[in-house]
């Protein structure tokens, strides 16, 4: 949502107080949003997750001996 803040103040950045919002500025307009929120860790988001790991993780190549 777009936000207009009385004269003495321009901008804010972050949180104002614990109510759920933040503030930032987004192409020269002041933006307030909802703060994200953390989602619980159920065995099936786990169970997802570790399926998405198993296909779509990146294999790290193996270190070799530089100069040797």
């Amino acid at each position: 949502m777009k936000v207009e803040f009385i004269i003495p103040i321009e901008r804010i950045r972050g949180k104002l107080r614990q109510d759920g919002y933040y503030f930032r500025m987004y192409r020269g307009q002041q933006i307030a949003q909802r703060c994200p929120t953390k989602w619980e860790d159920t065995p099936a988001r786990k169970a997802a997750r570790e399926k998405f790991t198993a296909q779509y993780a990146v294999k790290k190549k193996p270190v070799s001996d530089a100069g040797e």
